[in-house]
Order: structure tokens, then sequence, then C-alpha cells
């Protein structure tokens, strides 16, 4: 921009302020006699006569009405005819930022003017006059450096959105040829180079902390703006006010001179005002672009960086090492040995505290928090050992011990990864990115030394939680120890070698220093896991169980071979590869250690639960030497609970090993080649989504859109192991809610099987909703089917869809219970049982009949409540495990059937409850008649049995708590201190 720019009109009466100072500064001199007054060296402006006109008469253009309303017409002094004119094309780039703001916009030259005009004027003016022109400096003063802060953010967000473009080119290039063209050498030449160049794009990419940081000091500036009093319309009463407190402070008394310039000076401060808001809007717009720009440039490089990554793992990164390489040492020893990267080191870290001195703070604070809370949990861990802490908790205590020692295993890698995350954010070099890397891998290789230290640990988890012999802990736990020693530095300090200068030190030090680390690491894995004398081989039998056992020798060649192969691939020039398959390889050994120790302390977690839900709670006994110490197997043995523990421990298995294989092939995916081969598209299923979109006015508008959705080889995989997770569980329902719930609630048989029915129906239609989804089976696909499939269920199954119905209808309406005497059409008896299809019948000859469930909904059903209601009447006995159970139930249903008033249809039913090591316990179930008094037959029916058992040397010594009497009101006989529990 050229020539003179037009001034706003504010502006022209505070320069025609500046010319009455001068003219009457003249006049003054001249009737004293006295010789002119230079400008701007004349007495303040209130010392000049009262009968002097403000502003004085020139003949200037003028832009409009004064700002108090008034309708005179007031010559305005205009800024000098050089101000604000462009002379270079730099000045054009300066002014560049008031673009698209109309033409009264002031630009950095005319604020910076204004900033010193109203300087000279607050020297040489009165005191309410010079409080105003300061003020007006300083927003003069902030404009102009607001511009200039604009005409920098216009360059970096021009340099940030084209470096975006051309990452962006870059990338889809490079996915273009890779699917174009695949892997081949040429292309793996291209990803090597554009994988060194990721780090340099992550070093000049400081511009997210850049936006933020200015975003924040700017937000802080425009606020103080909008608290300011400012107005077109409140100049006078802001003038009235000003004036009234200076005359108040004794200051000179108020003249129409006097008011015109605290009004004129206060417009100029209005459009400041207007002027530095407007540029604050502007601003803080390009700040959001520039943020959005580099966020997106991160993604991209992201984006980037995991392509090469998937691509380049077997590319060669560097040459097979040669002799040469071994001259090198020595010159790469003498590099190291200098301090040029030391000082370079701490000019970058010293730069990028200065800029971000909170988050240093911060980082040091949770470092230091992560100390006490490592010293908190270690002392809680060694109390439980010593048994200082949770003497009465049983498994619980060991299960705690083993969160407390993954948590104590966690902290100190957790230390180091803060340390590599902080140095990765805001401003960075290339050298801190280096460091970050070396410390990135000093966290995983601290993980995976922490968490067999922390297991071998004394008073920890191996040494005092567990049954298993570990004669060699003290050793393993002092040789594991130097040992992580020995691998945390090697592994911060290779990662730095490799990475430094990319030439001298690392194809010779950087090289050298991986094979011997490499060695070492092939040494200790010889020592911890020989088979039969590794140090680790305990623990490992302790966590594994007899199948990690029983592959010793595959993971001893594993861990012996894998350093080894990994050194080779680095002698021949594969050292990114290495160091990638080092770093899964890592990870995986975290997860195996971390499954091991979850699994374990899950087992004992599960089995604690499991006997606080089956089993009384035994209240902890003291003598006078303490806590007498109690066995945790239990006297008795229910044979539903062991076959529901089986089949949940079976479930939890195969849910953990899918977990972690899944887990491991995640980790391992991308170093395979041509992985996608091995899961091939099976078919593709067009599925129509909804996807909104906006229109031209801005209104969401909804669309369905057909999508292409491929089913691959995993899917059905996944299918299958949903719906064989669907049908365990479904299996193991029974069980379960015996176990749970029916030991507590008060269920009848026909509301026990429909229950039972309803879930296992949910949970079965559950698994098989998931797994089609997976397959792609749609409703729109197998609708028509499902059609078919009704009107053949309504023409050849009607009876069995009206049987169902029917069941239904007696199981939530209850018009008959079992026991009652019923006359279903011609058929009269007693209800035995009730299912969700058929009805048990027992006529009073004995003979039980199948009555169909929808006879209760078309035929005549009449209930003889008034005429023989039923009441059950129930003991339970424990017997000696000398005799078989078959001719236990024998002979209890004998003798039962053999008493007074015992109905003989439903006759005596005999149920084998649970198993003991010594006893066996049975529950003996009868009917009688509502007249008869149930709480005297309970009574002779037990005491019958007992004298029949004890003749025969058959009644255990501790009987069961008998349950309570159906339909009956009387409290049950108590022969122990055992609450109730109903039977399996």
């Amino acid at each position: 921009m050229s020539g003179l720019r037009p001034a706003p009109r504010s502006f022209f009466r505070a320069a025609c302020l500046i010319a009455w100072t001068f003219w009457t500064t003249c006049a003054v001199g001249q009737t004293l006699g006295q010789r002119a007054v230079p400008p701007f060296t004349a007495p303040q402006i209130a010392a000049a006569p009262h009968d002097v006109r403000w502003p004085p008469t020139l003949e200037v253009p003028t832009l409009g009405p004064p700002a108090g309303g008034t309708s005179a017409q007031r010559p305005l002094l205009q800024i000098p005819e050089n101000a604000g004119k462009t002379i270079s094309t730099a000045d054009s780039q300066r002014n560049h930022f008031v673009e698209g703001r109309g033409d009264e916009t002031i630009s950095p030259e005319i604020a910076s003017q204004i900033a010193r005009w109203n300087r000279e004027l607050a020297a040489r003016s009165t005191p309410l006059l010079a409080g105003i022109a300061n003020t007006n400096a300083g927003l003069a003063e902030q404009l102009a450096q607001l511009g200039r802060s604009a005409v920098g953010l216009k360059q970096r967000l021009a340099a940030a959105e084209q470096k975006l473009i051309e990452i962006q080119s870059d990338y889809q290039s490079v996915s273009g040829k890779l699917s174009e063209y695949g892997l081949t050498p040429t292309i793996g030449l291209l990803l090597r180079h554009r994988k060194e160049q990721l780090d340099s794009w992550q070093t000049q990419d400081n511009e997210n902390h850049f936006a933020r940081a200015e975003l924040q000091r700017t937000q802080q500036e425009a606020l103080e703006l909008d608290l300011m009093p400012v107005g077109e319309g409140q100049l006078q009463q802001q003038a009235d006010q000003m004036l009234a407190q200076s005359t108040a402070a004794g200051g000179p008394k108020e003249t129409p001179l006097l008011r015109q310039q605290v009004i004129d000076l206060l417009s100029q401060q209005t459009q400041l005002v207007t002027e530095l808001k407007s540029g604050y809007r502007i601003y803080h717009h390009d700040l959001d672009r520039l943020d959005s720009t580099a966020s997106a440039t991160s993604a991209t490089t992201a984006e980037f960086r995991k392509l090469i990554n998937r691509h380049a793992t077997w590319i060669r990164s560097g040459d097979p090492i040669r002799i040469r390489d071994f001259a090198d040492a020595k010159s790469g020893m003498a590099a190291l040995l200098e301090f040029r990267h030391t000082r370079q080191l701490g000019r970058d870290l010293q730069e990028k505290l200065s800029d971000d001195q909170i988050s240093g703070i911060l980082l040091l604070v949770f470092i230091g928090v992560l100390f006490a809370v490592r010293w908190r949990l270690k002392s809680w861990l060694v109390a439980i050992g010593s048994r200082a802490k949770m003497r009465t908790a049983g498994k619980t205590r060991v299960v705690a011990a083993g969160v407390l020692t993954l948590g104590v295993a966690a902290v100190v890698p957790l230390q180091f990864y803060a340390v590599a995350w902080w140095l990765n954010q805001g401003i960075v070099s290339e050298l801190i990115l280096q460091v970050a890397g070396g410390f990135f891998a000093a966290s995983l290789i601290a993980l995976l030394v922490e968490l067999p230290r922390q297991l071998l640990r004394p008073f920890g988890l191996v040494d005092k939680h567990l049954t298993q012999k570990f004669t060699t802990r003290a050793e393993a736990f002092k040789d594991w120890s130097i040992a992580g020693l020995m691998l945390v530095p090697g592994a911060f300090a290779i990662t730095m070698l490799g990475q430094i200068d990319h030439g001298i030190w690392r194809d010779s030090l950087g090289r050298f220093g991986f094979l011997m680390m490499m060695l070492v690491v092939a040494g200790l894995a010889h020592f911890a896991l020989r088979p039969g004398k590794g140090f680790l081989c305990p623990a490992i039998e302790a966590f594994g169980g007899r199948l990690a056992t029983g592959f010793g020798h595959l993971w001893y060649a594993i861990a012996l071979g894998f350093p080894i192969l990994m050194g080779i691939l680095s002698a021949l020039g594969y050292g990114y590869t290495a160091g990638e398959l080092i770093k899964r390889a890592t990870w995986s050994a975290i997860m195996v250690m971390t499954a091991g120790v979850v699994w374990k302390i899950g087992q004992l977690g599960f089995q604690q639960v499991w006997r606080n839900l089956t089993q009384p709670k035994v209240e902890p006994r003291y003598d006078e030497y303490g806590l007498i110490e109690e066995p945790e197997s239990d006297e008795e043995v229910n044979e539903t609970h062991v076959v529901l523990k089986h089949q949940i421990g079976f479930l939890g298995q195969c849910v953990a090993g899918v977990a972690l294989i899944s887990c491991l092939v995640a980790l391992w995916v991308d170093v395979v080649p041509n992985v996608n081969l091995a899961n091939p598209v099976l078919w593709t299923v067009q599925d129509t989504v909804t996807s909104y979109a906006e229109n031209t006015q801005g209104q969401s508008v909804a669309q369905s859109v057909v999508q292409a959705s491929p089913i691959t080889l995993l899917n059905v995989v996944w299918a299958a192991a949903i719906l064989f997770a669907a049908i365990h569980v479904s299996r193991l329902l029974p069980n379960l809610f015996d176990a749970l719930v029916l030991q507590r609630v008060d269920y009848d048989e026909g509301m026990e099987h429909l229950i039972l029915v309803l879930g296992r129906g949910v949970l079965f239609a559950t698994g098989c909703f998931v797994a089609c989804r997976l397959i792609g089976v749609r409703w729109a696909t197998i609708q028509w089917l499902m059609v078919g499939i009704t009107i053949g269920i309504g023409f050849g199954l009607q009876d069995i869809v009206r049987n169902v119905l029917g069941g239904l209808v007696v199981l939530f309406a209850r018009p008959v219970n079992v026991g009652d005497r019923v006359t279903v059409g011609r058929l009269t008896g007693r209800i035995a049982s009730q299912t969700l299809r058929t009805t048990i019948l027992a006529d009073d000859e004995g003979r039980e009949l199948q009555i169909p469930n929808r006879k209760f909904l078309s035929d005549e059903v009449t209930n003889w409540r008034g005429a023989g209601k039923l009441t059950t009447v129930a003991i339970e006995i424990s017997v000696r495990r000398e005799e078989r159970p078959i001719d236990i139930g024998r002979m209890l249903g004998e003798w039962a059937a053999a008493e007074r008033y015992v109905l003989q249809s439903p006759g005596p039913q005999v149920t084998l409850v649970c198993i003991a090591k010594k006893t066996q316990r049975y529950e003996l179930h009868v009917w009688t008649e509502d007249r008869h008094d149930a709480r005297q037959l309970q009574l002779a029916l037990l005491e019958t049995i007992r004298s029949n058992l004890r003749e025969r040397n058959l009644l255990a010594k501790t009987q069961p708590t008998q349950p309570a009497i159906r339909y009956a009101d009387v409290e049950p006989i108590a022969d122990t201190s055992r609450p109730k529990r109903r039977s399996a």
C-alpha cells in the first residue's frame, strides 16, 4: 500500500490539539514581547488565557460534528503527510494484517506516531490531560505491537499451510505408490529417506505451542480492554466526571477550552480501543487457523509415520558392518567425549523451560509424588507380607499383595515415561527428541526389569504368599537387580548413540554397543531360564503352572536365541528392524508376565469371593497367643458348586487366552509382511447407513448411503468365539442361579424353571445376534426366511406353541400350584411338577399323567383347595460316607413312606445335596394333608430316620439346620448354629 492513508476523525482532533498548543504558545510569546517558543516547548495547555477559543480557527476540512453531539463545524489538525506512507515492500507486509478491515484502519506506523505525539503532549500538559494522553499512548503502542505480531502471524500461517499441503501431497504420493507397486527396493529407499525426515518435521512444528501461548496472552489483554469505560455516547459524562474529580483534587477549574481538550482525547481513546478490539478478533481468528493447521500437520505426520513403520520394518537401515567401522570407533569415542552435544542440550532445555516453566514444575512435582506413592505402596506390601496388616483377610491378602506388586513395579517406568513425554511436547529440537527416545526405551526396559524384581523382593508375593518353595529367591532378587542396573542405562545409551549424528556414532559406537548389550541379554537369559537351574524357573512354575513348566526348554531357546538373532540383524545393516523386533518382544514379555500375575491373583480372588457367596462366614478366633489359624479347606464340598466352579474356570481360561492372543497378534501384526493374505475377504455385505450433511442454508439433512462392509476370516473367527461363549454361559446359568439366588430367595419349582428358560434363551439369543452381525447376516437378508419359518411353525407346530403359551400363563398367573388337587377335564389328581410345556399330575392310583398346558386354557379346571391342599415337609440329614448314596436314598424313602400321614402320591423325594470328606448330606421332601400338624410330622419323621441311622452306625455327629415347613407358620428345628440354606 502506497501514498497517504486517510486518518479517522478523532485523530484529526488530536492533531488539532497539538497544533493549538503550538499556536497559543506563539501567541502568548508575542503578547509578552518575547520570541516565539518552538513546537512542543510551550508551557502547559491549561496556562493559556481563558478567552482563547478551542480549537483555533484553521482552514482545514472537517469530517463531521463533534463527539459531543453539537452541530458546530470544528477544523481538525491533520496527521503529517508522511504518516503511514509505505516506502518499501517490508512496510507493505507489515500493513498486510489490516486487509479487509476498511479504509480507516490504523497501521503500525501511524499508531507509533500517535503514541509519540501523546507522550510529548503528556509531558507539557496538566495532570488531567497528561493522564489521558499517557493512556492513549499506551493503547497506541499496544496497537502498534499488535500490528507487528499480526504480520508475523500471517507469515507463520502461510508457512504452516504450505507445509501441510506438502506433507499431505507427499503422504498421498507414497501411499499411492505402495498400493500400486508394492514394497519395491526403490520405494524402500524412499520410505527410508522419509523416515529420517519425520523427526525434522516434528522439530520444526512448534506452532501449536506458539498458538496456545499467544492466545492466552492476548485474551488477557483483550479482557482488560473490555473493562475500560469507553463509548461515543459516554464522552460527555466521562469528561464531566473527570473534570469534577480534577477540580476536587485541587486541579485547574473547568473551562470550555479544557472541557473540549478532554473530550477530544477521550474520543481518540475510544477509537484506539475500538481498533484494538477489532485487531484482537482478527488475531485470534488467525491463531485458531494456525492451531488447526498445526494439528492437521501433526495428524498427517503421525499417519505418515504409521505408514512407514508398517512397511519399513524389513528395509535395510544401514550398511553391513565393515572393518572400517572398527577404525571409526576411535573418532566416535572422541566425539562422544566432546561437550558439544551436552552444551547444545543444555541450551535447548533452557529454552524449553523458559518458554513453559509451569510444565517443568509440574513434571518435578509429578515425579516427587510418584516417589512418595512408591514408598507407600512398598511399605504396605512389606506390612502385608509380615502379617502386620490384613492378618485375617485370608486369600484377600494375597490378592492385595499382587495388586501392590504391580503398582510398585509400574512407578519407576512411569517416571521415565513422564520425562520422555514432557521432552516430546512443546518446543523441541532434534537433540531433545533423541533424548526423549532414550527415555522411552529406558521406561520400557525398566518395566521389564521391575516386574520380576518386585515379585522376588523380600516379604513380597513369591516370598510370603505362594505355596511353592523358592530356595534361591534372595539370590535371584539380587542378580536381577544387578541386571536391571545394567539394562536400563544401557537401553538409554544405546538408543541415544543410535540416533545422534546419524553417522559415526550410529555405525560404530551405536552398533558395537548394541551388540555388546545383546550378548549381555543372552547371558542373562541363560542364567535366568536354564531348565532346572535358572533362578527364575521356580517363579515361572508358580505363576505359569504346568503349561509354562512343560515348555521350559522352548522358552530357554527363545530367550537365548532372540538377542543373538537381533545382533546378527544389526550387523547386517537391519538396525531399525532389530529395534522394532526388540520393542515388540519386550512388550510381549511384559504382557505375559503381567497376565501370569493377574491370572494368579484372579484365581485366588475368585476363590475368596466364591467362598463368601456360598459358604457361611467363619469368625476369627483368638487365644492367649493371638489369632488361631483356621484351615482353609471346607468341611463340605457341594457337587453343584464344584461343577459350577469348573465351568467358570474353563470359561475364564478361554477368555484370558483369547485376550492374550489377541493382544499379541495386534502387537506383531505389522511385522509380518503381507499379513492381509492370512485374513482374506470372504464376502461383502451391503449396509444402508444414515449420514447427516449440511445444505446451503446450514440445515442438517439426513441421507441414506449404501456402504460395503467386507467380511473377513477374522470376523468369522470372532463370531464363532462369541457363539461358543454364549453356549457355555447359558449352560452354566442353572448352576449359577442355584448357587447365588436360590440359596437366598425362595422360589417355587415352576418359577425357577421359567426364570432359567428365559435366562438361557436371552443369553443364547444375544450371542447369536452379535455373531450374526459380525458375519454380515442382516434382518433384510433373512426376513423372508423368518416369515417362512413362522408360517411353518404356525401350521406344523401349533400344538407345541399352544402348550408353551399355556405354560407361560400357568407359571405367571398361578391358577394352580405344585401340591394342589385339581380336576382337568376327566382327570383328577395332585400336581407333582410343572414345566413350560406340560404339567405332571399324580392320581390316586399312583400313576403320573402328563397334561399339556393348553388344557388349562381350553378345558374346565377345578382346583379343590378347600378339600385337600397339601403341605410340604422337608428335613435334612447328614450321614457317613461308608454307604452308597443309592442305598441311603432307598432307605430314606422307605422309612418316610412308612410314616403315618405321609402321602404316597406325590411320594417322598430324596436329593443328595453335597458330599464332604467324611459325610454326605441328603434332603427329604414329603407331602401331607393341610389338616394334619406338619410340625409334629416333621419331628416324628426326623426322630424315626435318626434312630434308624443310629442303629446302623450311619448317623454323622454334626447335623444341619432343618428347613422351614412350607404353608405352615412354624419355627425351624435348630440342631446347630448353621444358617438356613436352600438345597441344590
